[in-house]
């Protein structure tokens, strides 16, 4: 007689049938086909787990490689004619000090362009222009730089126009406080 959860009776009363399973025993009966089969199930439903485990990891990895630099980059970054512009802003002493620096995406020796940066900010009355050659080599970044008295600035953010050969992009980042 069993329980309503199924357990037997602590109690053992004559003529009540006991039936005891033990897996070991139902396993060595069985052929080697079937043993085959259920090992290679076993092995399915557990690398199956560990593949849904894998498969999410990677879902989220993927995400944060292709969405986290979008997001946090903003707009402080910025590719023009083939080179990499980035915005930085830093108050330091009473000052803001601004830079933009200028990556060569590839080495052109002979060829010489200038760029022309307008660094600007709530509370400036006209931009400060900075004009220089673009970098003729990848490895020698051309850096652009600006000073503002903190005083003069009533915004948080600090904006650059870079202009390579008539295209221009607009670069924007929060000042960071040293």
């Amino acid at each position: 007689m069993a329980s309503k959860n199924g357990r037997v009776p602590e109690t053992y009363e004559p003529g009540d049938l006991n039936f005891h399973y033990n897996r070991e025993e139902r396993e060595s009966m069985l052929s080697e086909d079937t043993k085959k089969i259920l090992q290679k199930s076993k092995l399915f439903t557990i690398n199956r787990r560990n593949m849904i485990i894998l498969a999410d990891i990677a879902i989220i990895i993927v995400f944060v490689m292709i969405f986290v630099p979008i997001i946090m980059v903003g707009k402080s970054n910025a590719k023009i004619q083939g080179f990499r512009s980035n915005l930085r802003a830093y108050e330091y002493d009473g000052k803001v000090l601004t830079r933009v620096k200028i990556e060569a995406g590839e080495d052109n020796p002979q060829e010489s362009r200038l760029v022309k940066v307008s660094f600007n900010a709530k509370g400036l009355e006209e931009p400060v222009e900075v004009i220089d050659l673009l970098p003729s080599e990848k490895d020698k970044p051309r850096v652009l730089r600006a000073e503002f008295q903190s005083e003069d600035i009533s915004g948080e953010r600090i904006e650059a126009e870079v202009e390579i050969e008539d295209k221009k992009r607009k670069l924007s980042v929060k000042i960071k406080q040293e």
